[in-house]
């Protein structure tokens, strides 16, 4: 098959921040894949009071796309309109967070979240406290989760991306298929030739053969099989193989920010040394 049969797509992106140094790894993740969905990227901070000083040019975005080389550095509002993209900055006059975040998500639907992690922490500075529960009760979306300690694959300093290497960590409960036709997807519009893709199986083989594995001239897939731990093993190969994202489907009401109940995505987050999307299975 040459074409993921069920693309990722993106129209809307949401971006939760704190506002930390930390954060703005994620945000350039965040206003790269606007740029490359040509879709409207929703900025918002939760604050209980005021917004911080400053925040109507924090993240900076027109400078941000200037020394990307996108706009002049007397843009406007309006120049980047003309990128394609749309900016919304939205604060939250709220205590809580994880509040704040299922509220805007009920009503404001996105089709991908991109949140800065802290692996002790397994969230943004502000979203220490237990959010994983209430927030995956309500909601189901694809998370781009991007740890603090890491560059990821969008640089900072120029907007380029450095995707070459994807780990898919392969299941049949729940099933990777989602995961695979959603990095297909991605690399197709940020991913930068030659491409390798490996999938690791730990565990039972069952269901193998009918994943359905987009090929391309410039695409290698790559297939580990072991036993043992899950984690160890996605852990491993994505050490040894230097990957840039690691992509895994994650179980139905699990899927968003259940980081913190000790679920297979966290134990991936908080070892990973790279960016983890996260694709939520199909509910049913």
């Amino acid at each position: 098959m040459n074409a993921a049969r069920n693309p990722l797509t993106i129209h809307r992106i949401f971006h939760p921040t704190d506002f930390s140094k930390d954060s703005q790894v994620a945000f350039v993740h965040a206003l790269k894949l606007a740029l490359a969905h040509r879709a409207e990227l929703t900025i918002m901070h939760v604050d209980p009071t005021v917004a911080p000083e400053g925040f109507e040019d924090f993240p900076r975005i027109r400078p941000t796309l200037a020394t990307w080389g996108l706009l002049p550095e007397s843009s406007s509002k309006g120049d980047v309109a003309q990128l394609g993209i749309g900016i919304k900055k939205v604060r939250a006059l709220a205590t809580d967070p994880k509040q704040a975040i299922i509220h805007h998500l009920t009503t404001s639907p996105t089709d991908l979240m991109v949140l800065a992690t802290h692996q002790h922490e397994g969230s943004a500075r502000w979203l220490r406290h237990p959010v994983a529960e209430p927030v995956s009760r309500e909601v189901h979306v694809t998370t781009l989760f991007v740890p603090s300690h890491v560059e990821g694959f969008v640089s900072r300093e120029t907007g380029h991306t450095s995707l070459h290497r994807l780990l898919l960590p392969i299941s049949t409960d729940p099933p990777s298929q989602p995961a695979i036709d959603a990095a297909s997807s991605l690399i197709s519009k940020l991913g930068v030739p030659p491409i390798t893709l490996t999938l690791v199986h730990a565990g039972e083989e069952t269901g193998v053969d009918k994943l359905v594995l987009p090929q391309r001239t410039d695409w290698s897939w790559n297939q580990l099989f072991g036993q043992g731990d899950p984690v160890e093993w996605i852990l491993a190969a994505g050490a040894e193989f230097d990957v840039d994202l690691i992509v895994m489907t994650t179980k139905g009401q699990d899927s968003l920010l259940d980081i913190l109940r000790g679920s297979t995505t966290e134990r991936v987050l908080r070892g990973a040394r790279c960016p983890v999307l996260a694709i939520p299975a199909p509910l049913g």
